[in-house]
């Protein structure tokens, strides 16, 4: 299992909060990090340490 650092930014690049995830693959953290869109928080970046993993876009659900 990896780490991942899920954080949701607003629409000013600012986090507002961050969740440590367990998972098998990037795209199984993908997948758990798709779960924290919020309102307010339209955007969650995903990274393992240093790598930026993925950028999902909250407003598309």
């Amino acid at each position: 299992m990896a780490t991942y650092r899920a954080y949701r930014v607003d629409s000013r690049r600012h986090i507002q909060s961050a969740e440590w995830l367990e998972a098998p693959t990037d795209k199984a953290a993908t997948k758990q990090a798709e779960e924290l869109c919020e309102e307010g928080a339209p955007t969650i970046e995903l990274w393992q340490s240093t790598r930026l993993v993925d950028q999902i876009d909250c407003d598309d659900d």
